[in-house]
């Protein structure tokens, strides 16, 4: 009986996730939408998380925020259309998405800001991938750490979308650390600063994109 109760709330958590969600959507991360209360996973892909960073011309740079930025340019202010694949483990829509006749799963691929998701039926966009690829955009434009590892590791900052798949509990914080205004984090040097950070209130993140003070 035990091993049904996981297989019976994931049927729930499916019931209760539309087939097709449309609206103008706000971007958790560079995979992950929110459209009318509805979170959207974007399947097949994996960008990389809000926190990660990789290597373009020899300086490191936000690539998880620069993934999300792309997205919510393609995204802004139009009405996007997304249709259920699968509901994932944390009762989240799995979905294909597509605004102005784009879909935006392959789009990001081609632009080389997400990867395919070869576990979990990301094999469609390897062509695209290799397109990116060949022509250097996006991550490909210089070196990064394949988002799934990223998580792995427990040394990584929390992410903003995507739920961490390590269980090692972060250390705890040994001060409380508070700033009064963005103008006190930059002066104290620790501009941007994401969720889970020290000193990070959602006071100073004023779109809730995870980063503060950007």
């Amino acid at each position: 009986m035990r091993a049904l109760i996981p297989l019976l709330l994931l049927s729930t958590a499916a019931a209760q996730v539309p087939a097709t969600v449309i609206g103008i959507p706000t971007v958790t991360d560079g995979d992950t939408l929110q459209i009318r209360g509805v979170k959207v996973r974007l399947h097949g892909i994996n960008a990389p998380e809000s926190s990660q960073t990789c290597t373009r011309a020899g300086k490191l740079y936000g690539c998880g925020r620069e993934a999300a930025f792309a997205l919510a340019d393609l995204v802004r202010n139009k009405t996007v259309t997304c249709t259920r694949k699968d509901t994932d483990r944390y009762g989240r829509m799995v979905g294909v998405c597509s605004v102005g006749g784009i879909e935006i799963n392959r789009w990001l691929v081609q632009q080389g800001w997400a990867l395919p998701y070869l576990q979990y039926g990301g094999g469609i966009y390897s062509s695209a991938a290799s397109q990116a690829k060949r022509a250097g955009k996006g991550l490909y434009a210089g070196t990064f750490q394949n988002p799934w590892d990223y998580r792995k590791n427990p040394g990584s900052p929390p992410t903003a979308g995507t739920v961490r798949t390590n269980t090692v509990p972060p250390a705890p914080a040994t001060t409380s650390v508070t700033y009064a205004n963005c103008a006190a984090v930059r002066a104290a040097g620790k501009a941007p600063l994401l969720r889970g950070q020290p000193g990070y209130a959602p006071k100073l993140d004023r779109d809730n994109d995870g980063v503060a003070c950007e």
